[in-house]
């Protein structure tokens, strides 16, 4: 007689987790039903959300809201502000759905995605003009810090709620809307090279003994820049006078200097982990990009297709196609040769490496240098600070790049710093659109970015404060943005957000490729530039999709222009101003004609372009 053996199907092992995450999602659903429920009970619920997970952030945003719950007219209205703080890579999806349902929070931070990009903004997110014209009440000098400069206090005051942010609030502002839609409470400020000084004095030590030796070694050789070797990075003597010092590296002959000893010391004493840069796939993370547009400003004043205006997308691919640039410019292959060069001092497999992993390997004493931006200051003090071994612990020094001087390379090309003038206030707060809750909505972030307020906040975040006159704590102070340098705009840029995705994608990848050492300069060349040229995808398209965003711009400006020309009639102040602004707008970009005016200008014989 035949046994029939029982065989294990597997699907029920999917059937189980499917079950499980249906009765894990029924709890929560009724947990948030019940929360829900108990929050009505005791009133109207603002929430508001953001992805900013950084320690200390949470708790300085829980500080302002806890303030602005105990005011006496917010609690005697019943009124409850909650925050929910929601992991970066879930973020634009959780906002998509919930805008699409009408189910999003109150506020929340303007994260771009596609849904919410361009016009459509609007269809979700309020405009806020009306409101940042007049001055912000929590500015009054009844809230304002004890002993504030007369001069300070009085235009706070007293000054349209706008004009009250450092950058006249252009970090809330949408050109496409001619609009402000967004509230920033702190600025990101410029991204800095942080140094361990416990690793400095130990390398400086190794790089000054193994200089003094009778037959230096090869790595050491090949540092020194004199007539039988020009493809060094500074002179001996200069380099000397350095290591015998206790500073960081004040050129980037230094640098490249100091990053050498760095692979050259952990060679010599067997410590596989250590390495002079903590890079990672995370943009701020990589020293390369910092010198991206010093190295690619050589030629603006030949790429300018219009003098006076700054230079854009269409003008950088332009250039390419007039011959003005290619790869054998000299400030473009000068770029590569530092990318190969800087490259050497990540640790291997980078790309594959996160944000959290270049810290981590900073604060563990395993990385020399890491780069990255203020709002990842307090999170690497506490780590510091954290470890268990007070022997373990060490100090940094915060600066800017270095850049080089007479006699080291690539001083003929770098010659100046760019500036970050154009520096944005950050974590730009919107109001839903569909919010019930819309006036105590805009009374909040009134009172989050008062001068006192957005000063505690700071204080207690370990970040840049938004407003004119708050003062920075003094963890980020080194942070602050430099206002004297090159403008960015004159950049050769091809990885800004107005160059097609085809072509930005194939340069990000190529350039990858050669700094891990999987592709040669010629071979990179090569895939790019044929990009470029596809009429498909390259610069041709480039050609298009300039003019349909110039007139979807153009059109969204002259709707505006239509409700504030009838806010004017109805008779507010505010909207005849906004309006002469947007004709002004709306005059200068003319809908593309310049656009159209520069292509007949270069090809003559040629129609523009169209799909």
């Amino acid at each position: 007689m035949k046994k029939t053996a029982l065989k294990f199907n597997s699907n029920w092992i999917a059937c189980g987790l499917l079950l499980g995450a249906f009765v894990v999602s029924a709890i929560r659903f009724w947990m948030v039903s019940r929360d829900l429920g108990e929050g009505e009970a005791r009133g109207e619920i603002i929430r508001v959300a953001h992805w900013q997970l950084e320690p200390g952030f949470r708790e300085a945003l829980q500080w302002a809201i806890d303030e602005y719950n105990a005011l006496p007219r917010v609690k005697a209205a019943g009124v409850v502000v909650e925050q929910t703080a929601i992991a970066e890579r879930f973020y634009n999806q959780f906002m998509n759905v919930h805008l699409i349902s009408g189910t999003a929070p109150d506020i929340a931070v303007k994260k771009q995605s596609e849904l919410i990009s361009g016009n459509a903004l609007a269809s979700f997110y309020a405009p806020l003009g009306t409101y940042v014209e007049k001055p912000n009440p929590y500015n009054a000098m009844e809230w304002q810090i004890a002993d504030l400069p007369v001069k300070l206090a009085k235009f706070l005051s007293e000054a349209p709620w706008r004009d009250t942010f450092f950058d006249g609030l252009e970090g809330g502002f949408e050109e496409y809307l001619s609009d402000y839609y967004a509230i920033p409470i702190c600025t990101w400020g410029g991204l800095r090279m942080i140094y361990n000084l416990s690793i400095l004095e130990d390398v400086k030590s190794f790089a000054l003994e193994q200089a003094s030796l009778q037959i230096q070694p090869e790595w050491l050789q090949t540092i020194w820049r004199s007539e039988s070797n020009e493809d060094g990075y500074l002179p001996e003597d200069d380099a000397i006078e350095w290591l015998e010092n206790d500073q960081i590296p004040q050129t980037l002959g230094q640098l490249i200097l100091y990053c050498s000893a760095v692979n050259a010391l952990a060679i010599y004493e067997g410590v596989d982990y250590l390495v002079p840069i903590a890079g990672s796939s995370y943009i701020a993370n990589d020293v390369i990009r910092l010198y991206y547009d010093e190295f690619m400003s050589g030629i603006w004043h030949e790429l300018s297709l219009e003098q006076g205006k700054k230079l854009s997308a269409i003008e950088v691919l332009a250039g390419f196609d007039e011959g003005v640039w290619n790869f054998e410019t000299p400030m473009v292959r000068e770029y590569f040769s530092f990318v190969s060069v800087m490259s050497a001092f990540y640790p291997q497999g980078f790309l594959g490496l996160d944000r959290e992993q270049a810290q981590r390997r900073f604060v563990l004493g395993q990385a020399a240098i890491l780069s990255t931006g203020g709002w990842d200051a307090t999170s690497i003090y506490q780590g510091i600070q954290g470890r268990s071994d007070p022997n373990n612990r060490f100090e940094i020094a915060i600066a800017p790049e270095p850049m080089p001087v007479e006699a080291e390379r690539w001083a003929e090309i770098l010659t100046m710093r760019a500036s970050e003038a154009d520096a944005k206030g950050g974590v730009p707060f919107a109001i839903n659109k569909q919010s019930p809750n819309f006036d105590w909505c805009v009374d909040f972030l009134m009172f989050i970015s008062s001068h006192r307020i957005n000063e505690g906040f700071a204080a207690r975040a370990g970040w840049l404060p938004v407003i004119s006159g708050a003062q920075p704590p003094e963890s980020v102070r080194g942070f602050l943005p430099t206002t004297e340098g090159l403008p960015k705009t004159f950049s050769l840029n091809l990885v800004s957000g107005n160059i097609p995705s085809s072509i930005r994608n194939t340069w990000n990848a190529q350039t990858k490729l050669l700094a891990t050492g999987d592709v040669e300069y010629e071979e990179m060349q090569e895939d790019i530039v044929d990009v470029l040229n596809d009429p498909r995808i390259g610069v041709r398209r480039a050609w298009i999709s300039t003019m349909l965003d110039l007139q979807d711009k153009s059109r969204a400006n002259q709707r505006s222009m239509s409700v504030d020309r009838l806010n004017a009639i109805l008779g507010s102040d505010e909207a005849a101003d906004r309006e002469r602004s947007n004709t002004y707008l709306n005059l200068i970009e003319d809908e593309g004609v310049h656009v159209q005016r520069w292509w007949q200008e270069m090809y003559p014989e040629q129609t523009y372009p169209t799909y």
